[in-house]
């Protein structure tokens, strides 16, 4: 009778136990699909295009962890190169993109010299309608979240470029697909007939001239010495050691 009072208090026990770690697992299933929900630990992804006033068009990806960004966040994650300033209570100002624009002294009027023609970093967002929309208080409050594509295009008014969907951002800059550790692609596409340009300044077309002519001399070398030690041996060039 002991033993059965035993058993019988065991299975109470055990079935308690039981119980106990099916609502532990059952918690932990709610909390991962509130979070899964609510866009925690999973990747968002935003796009930003910079138009050039030459006709470069630099396109950027980047993936984040935050539920949002501004607009200033956002190009600092780019990693395109960006010269800044403070404007107050309307947060920072855009002087210059990789290397067009002006410089800090210049840029309390954003790089305009007055005349209505004068351009400037201007920033825009894609609005509900797939078209550009300019942000007019800056990109410091405009708000950057998962699956949007903002834009800064060097114009006095209008954006100049066609609205671009962020698929097409993400093929552009490269961006593989998958899971990957890289949180930023970027690429950039330049017009017809323009040629990007080497480290030093020279294009790229110098470098492979200068290759092929390396490669030429390198030949008729090998052909000399080749040539040489086959008429000391006497035998024909193509037949030298």
């Amino acid at each position: 009778m002991r033993r059965d009072d035993e058993w019988v208090g065991s299975r109470q026990t055990l079935s308690a136990i039981v119980a106990v770690l099916v609502m532990v697992w059952l918690g932990v299933a709610w909390a991962a699909t509130v979070g899964a929900q609510d866009g925690g630990g999973v990747d968002n992804h935003a796009g930003l295009v910079v138009r050039h006033g030459d006709g470069r068009v630099t396109y950027a990806y980047v993936a984040f962890e935050d539920d949002e960004l501004d607009g200033i966040e956002l190009l600092r994650r780019t990693g395109i190169e960006a010269v800044t300033i403070p404007f107050g209570g309307l947060g920072e100002g855009v002087c210059s993109l990789e290397g067009e624009g002006c410089g800090v002294s210049e840029c309390r009027r954003l790089c305009q010299t007055g005349g209505s023609d004068s351009p400037y970093w201007r920033y825009f967002g894609l609005d509900a309608g797939g078209g550009w929309s300019p942000f007019e208080l800056g990109a410091s409050s405009a708000t950057v979240r998962d699956g949007d594509v903002q834009l800064w295009s060097w114009s006095p008014d209008e954006p100049l470029i066609e609205p671009v969907a962020l698929t097409d951002v993400a093929r552009i800059a490269g961006f593989p697909g998958g899971d990957t550790d890289e949180v930023r692609w970027t690429a950039t596409v330049y017009p017809e007939g323009m040629e990007p340009e080497g480290e030093d300044g020279q294009p790229w077309l110098a470098y492979a001239a200068a290759g092929g002519v390396l490669l030429v001399i390198g030949t008729g070398t090998a052909f000399a010495v080749r040539r040489g030690r086959a008429s000391e041996a006497g035998r024909p060039w193509w037949d030298a050691a």
